[in-house]
């Protein structure tokens, strides 16, 4: 057990040292592109500079692209899954999406449909667990239903909350405007770097939980 929490360790102490900005710089954010092939991590970054607050991705539309370590390295973290889903305000009922193309925010207001926020979780084979029963895997989320304009999004280890379920209903319109995976919220992500676009230690945020069963 030891062993397997060593290389996960390793990054954490090595982004408290990094933390102090004395040899470069960290950034956190919201990843909106993977390129798996070239280890290459688009992302919204977080304007909160505040640990004792939420992330917001809402202010800095210009994404910031980063290479990743060697796969083999223990300085990279699992792969980070996209989205462009960068907040979703169940107290307002608006999800706000980054458009990749005009380099914007986009927000919409939806019906809330369902949000079951105890008893879900995600287990070591990636699968979402309700009251310990397995849904599906996480990977398959959103859930697209183009015959009722919903999606069910899954939102693991969210600030201060348990993961969730939620499902909501836009109007026609403005579903037709993202596709599938877009309506999901990518990974935050964590990253060291000493100079631009080049990080020496990565890590990912949303599936990093040394506590998890």
């Amino acid at each position: 057990m030891v062993r397997k929490l060593l290389p996960i360790l390793l990054v954490l102490a090595g982004f408290m040292l990094a933390g102090c900005g004395e040899y470069g710089k960290v950034e956190q954010g919201s990843t909106i592109a993977f390129d798996k092939e070239k280890s290459m991590v688009t992302m919204i970054v977080d304007a909160n500079t505040d640990p004792k607050k939420p992330a917001n991705y809402m202010v800095m539309a210009e994404p910031h692209i980063f290479a990743l370590p060697p796969k083999d390295s223990v300085d990279r973290g699992a792969d980070p899954s996209p989205g462009l889903c960068v907040n979703l305000d169940l107290d307002k009922k608006i999800i706000t999406m980054y458009n990749p193309k005009e380099k914007k925010f986009d927000n919409f207001s939806f019906e809330l449909i369902d949000d079951i926020n105890k008893g879900v979780r995600v287990n070591r084979r990636n699968e979402v667990l309700r009251d310990e029963k397995v849904v599906r895997k996480a990977d398959e989320y959103p859930v697209i239903s183009e015959a009722d304009n919903t999606i069910q999004l899954f939102y693991r280890r969210l600030w201060k909350t348990q993961s969730r379920l939620t499902t909501i209903k836009l109007s026609a319109s403005d579903f037709a405007k993202y596709k599938g995976k877009d309506w999901a919220q990518g990974d935050e992500v964590r990253l060291y770097s000493k100079e631009p676009g080049k990080s020496t230690r990565f890590m990912n945020i949303t599936k990093t939980d040394i506590t998890r069963r």
